[in-house]
């Protein structure tokens, strides 16, 4: 029998390479692919797929967010990301919020095929570069370790009172992105305007 598979990413050419990959292996069964979190959300209102492959950064809330709800409305569904983000924050926030693995898009599409027979057998998974940012965190106690390098970034040009396009066009990333990193750092700095993420940006020496 095969296992049913939520896709969660807005990227059409990811999630058509994907049912393209997955369309003839006799284990999984790829019965939607959702483009946003509220999406994917009603579509478990009514359907309870075995596993869920989201990305991290996706329209309406992040992957991790995500699979919070999805969670409590599924508790027996199996939950993947698949990101580019590698930081090792982001990866301790998935498996804190109950992601049963985390693979990154960069790896081989054999990782992916892998990660999900494993949780799907109830064990975790973790990608190999993924478990080594994990590891070095640990080892090393990186300071500010509860913001992303990428969201460190961010954040000094926010005090720099650049804007969300002049920021995107700098890290050569979506507005979209950068939206998604200011909602993260006020939610892990615990302020709720600029205000407060400038306070935290020169009480932790994180301005050049």
């Amino acid at each position: 029998m095969k296992h049913s598979v939520l896709l969660v990413d807005d990227h059409p050419i990811l999630t058509d390479g994907l049912k393209m990959v997955f369309k003839e292996d006799p284990k999984f069964d790829i019965v939607a692919s959702m483009t946003s979190g509220n999406y994917a959300l009603a579509f478990l209102k009514v359907n309870a797929p075995d596993l869920m492959v989201t990305d991290y950064s996706i329209p309406d809330m992040t992957g991790v967010e995500l699979i919070r709800h999805a969670k409590i409305l599924r508790p027996a569904l199996k939950t993947i990301v698949l990101t580019m983000h590698d930081e090792a924050s982001i990866v301790k926030e998935a498996i804190s919020a109950g992601a049963d693995g985390y693979v990154l898009k960069k790896s081989a599409m054999d990782d992916l095929a892998i990660a999900m027979e494993t949780v799907l057998a109830g064990k975790p998974y973790l990608s190999a570069e993924a478990a080594q940012r994990l590891f070095q965190l640990a080892k090393h106690h990186e300071p500010n370790e509860s913001l992303t390098d990428r969201e460190v970034e961010v954040l000094r040009l926010i005090v720099k009172e650049l804007t969300n396009k002049e920021i995107a066009a700098r890290l050569c990333i979506s507005d979209r992105t950068v939206e998604v990193h200011r909602k993260n750092l006020m939610r892990k700095i615990k302020c709720n305007n600029m205000v407060g993420l400038i306070k935290y940006a020169f009480a932790h020496d994180l301005v050049n």
